[in-house]
């Protein structure tokens, strides 16, 4: 047994030796490595308290970034209660170190609980038309789920072909359109109308397959967003990678207003933390976002092995944070599914080697892509996910000409499911993370194997037959008026008063047309019709009043057209 443990011992050591591939950027300069720290305060101290101690550590080579405001981060569950008893609590401020020694020196300190190399993110695009570095590779595996689709840059039709599908148009029919919900698109920026427009946006280097989105190309009913004093001015540092993802939210709930909450500026964690912060600050005030859809990640664990496998990151608390609140929120699963991945995902593909980080947090939606056709799309990302076995949950739509002439990656695939949340969410303002994840779990169509499998999840979403699902029909109210219906019927039927007759008919008139509020079923509008105008012609044989009588046969014309 000893010769075993050894054995192990020296196994992992030379594992831990061997130097981890760091994506380029994730260094503050040359040698320097970008870390958050997270400093203990006192509960009862604001947040910008600890920017006086965390500026006096004692660690060599250590640099505050003055211009990062700091967050206030909930203490993971397990050291809650003890910190609590201490009467501390935790909050992130930002920095580089010369090197990870420097990091180790960090932790050291009487005065902070961690330290987290704030890592390098990434948009989830599949076919390089935002980020050539992502590119995606060839045909390299065998499709899970035949057959697969690896042409990202072919759309499989339009965004209103996707709402179709989905069966969006039948929940608008019923006045759902996303009224009173906010969509906070966390994303590389969007360029909204009404604002001062950045196109030359001087702090990146310009993309030469980043087209400009100027003139016809700007988003409507951005409302704000972070940070204050330029959101919505400029999209260019993830190629309107943010536009896109606000198009296809827009396009399934096109009532819907938008925050803009643009996290690309350094690319790095902290400022994702940063804005989920924004977000959750805004909801305390009652002035939403309701949901926030995230088309972001990183590709592979060597890019932070840290945040990809420990649910106690600052940032997947902040997640769960975020959710504790109330917000719904839905990840990208990523676009290192094994048939054709990304060509930034190295090695880490397929099942268990593709869902890193907050993206695979149980409780966050974590969305895969399939395409209108119902083929699933080989880069989706696959299960389980490193924080949990049972991803992806579901399959939305990619593929499809939108903002670009295809909208492609799981980065498509979220905000169409994100918008499909907006219906819901605004059809019924009670459904919960948990409520709503539920719904489209149990009424997603299967395209793999039968129930959830770790390709697909449970399937495509339905956004009607979940919307059947959760949102109930107000048949007793309807039932109500059919009451009265009856009751002056048998009453006519007793008397032979036309007076009761006359009623009879109006309540007839007005339960049909409840009914078909209720249900869009065009055979009770007939019936209204039909009602309606024996209504008005029973009021016109006991008043001869002409105004019934034009009444009546404006209804019965109408009834006419609808048989």
């Amino acid at each position: 047994m000893a010769t075993k443990k050894t054995a192990a011992k020296k196994k992992s050591a030379k594992r831990s030796t061997k130097p981890r591939k760091k994506p380029t950027g994730a260094a503050g300069g040359s040698g320097e490595v970008r870390v958050i720290v997270e400093m203990k305060v006192s509960p009862d101290q604001p947040a910008a308290a600890a920017m006086a101690p965390a500026a006096a550590l004692a660690v060599p080579g250590f640099s505050l970034d003055g211009g990062f405001e700091p967050i206030p981060v909930a203490a993971p569950p397990a050291q809650a209660s003890a910190m609590e008893a201490a009467f501390e609590s935790t909050v992130v401020v930002r920095g580089t170190v010369p090197n990870r020694s420097a990091m180790k020196a960090l932790e050291r300190q009487s005065n902070v609980f961690g330290v987290w190399e704030d890592t390098l993110i990434a948009p989830f695009d599949a076919s390089g038309e935002f980020d050539p570095v992502g590119a995606m590779a060839p045909m390299a595996g065998a499709c899970p789920i035949p057959p697969c689709d690896c042409t990202p840059s072919t759309p499989k039709g339009t965004i209103n072909d996707v709402a179709n599908y989905l069966g969006v148009d039948q929940i608008w029919a019923k006045g759902h359109r996303g009224q009173g919900v906010i969509i906070g698109v966390v994303d590389g920026g969007i360029t909204a109308q009404g604002r001062t427009i950045n196109i030359a946006d001087t702090g990146h280097v310009p993309n030469p397959n980043c087209p400009l989105p100027w003139p016809n190309k700007l988003i409507s009913r951005v409302v704000g967003g972070w940070p204050a004093a330029n959101w919505g001015t400029t999209g260019v540092a993830w190629c309107w990678h943010g536009n896109m993802s606000a198009t296809d939210a827009l396009g399934m709930a096109p009532q819907a207003q938008l925050y803009d909450i643009r996290i690309s500026d350094g690319n790095a964690i902290s400022q994702a933390l940063a804005g989920f912060q924004w977000a959750i600050g805004q909801f305390k005030a009652g002035n939403g976002p309701h949901i926030l859809t995230n088309s972001w990640g990183i590709f592979q664990e060597a890019w932070d092995t840290v945040y990809a496998t420990n649910p106690n990151h600052p940032f997947t608390r902040k997640v769960v944070e975020a959710l504790d609140e109330g917000i719904l929120v839905l990840f990208a699963a990523g676009n290192c599914g094994n048939t054709c991945p990304s060509g930034r995902c190295g090695g880490d593909t397929g099942p268990g080697r593709s869902i890193w980080g907050a993206n695979g947090h149980p409780r966050v939606m974590t969305v895969g892509a399939a395409n209108r056709l119902e083929q699933f799309i080989g880069y989706s990302s696959q299960g389980p996910a490193a924080l949990d076995p049972n991803k992806p949950d579901f399959c939305s739509i990619s593929h499809f000409t939108g903002f670009y002439n295809s909208d492609n990656g799981t980065s498509a695939a979220c905000p169409i499911a994100a918008g499909v949340v907006a219906l819901l969410k605004g059809a019924k303002p009670a459904l919960t993370q948990a409520t709503i994840k539920a719904g489209l779990k149990a009424k997603a169509k299967n395209i793999g194997p039968a129930g959830w499998d770790q390709h697909s999840g449970s399937g495509i979403i339905q956004a009607k037959a979940t919307y059947d699902h959760l949102v109930p029909t107000p048949i007793p109210r309807c039932g109500r008026e059919r009451a009265r219906a009856l009751r002056y019927r048998a009453l006519y039927r007793r008397t032979r008063n036309r007076r009761y007759l006359c009623l009879f008919y109006r309540a007839a008139a007005i339960y049909f047309r409840c009914m078909y509020r209720a249900t869009g079923n065009r055979r009770y509008l007939c019936r209204f019709y039909r009602y309606a105008s024996r209504y008005y012609c029973c009021l016109y044989r006991l008043t001869r009043n002409r105004r019934y009588l034009d009444r009546c046969r404006r209804y019965y014309a109408a009834y006419r057209r609808c048989r």
